[in-house]
């Protein structure tokens, strides 16, 4: 997942994480951990799935398009591996 998501947006996210520093840097606000790469966390959820959540900086006009291009590859790379990664069944939801 992580792969995809450097793929994806890696090279434009450093590019703004870079932006978004001097900006700070401009501000009394303190400096805040801001990732120069995509991030992915896993956390579980309230009826035991496992629940993948990747953060990355994109601008906010291409958030839907950036989305949507990462849940296909993601889910693409994800179903490759049916020992590894199981989705729920309809009825079990």
């Amino acid at each position: 997942m992580q792969k995809i998501a450097e793929r994806e947006v890696g090279e434009a996210m450093m590019k703004q994480v870079r932006v978004f520093r001097e900006l700070l840097a401009q501000t009394p606000v303190d400096q805040l951990q801001v990732q120069e790469k995509p991030v992915v966390m896993f956390r579980v959820s309230e009826n035991t799935w496992l629940e993948a959540i990747v953060r990355y900086l994109v601008h906010p006009k291409e958030a839907g398009r950036v989305k949507t291009r990462l849940i296909k590859e993601l889910l693409a790379e994800l179903n490759q591996e049916p020992d590894r990664v199981m989705f729920p069944n309809d009825n079990l939801r």
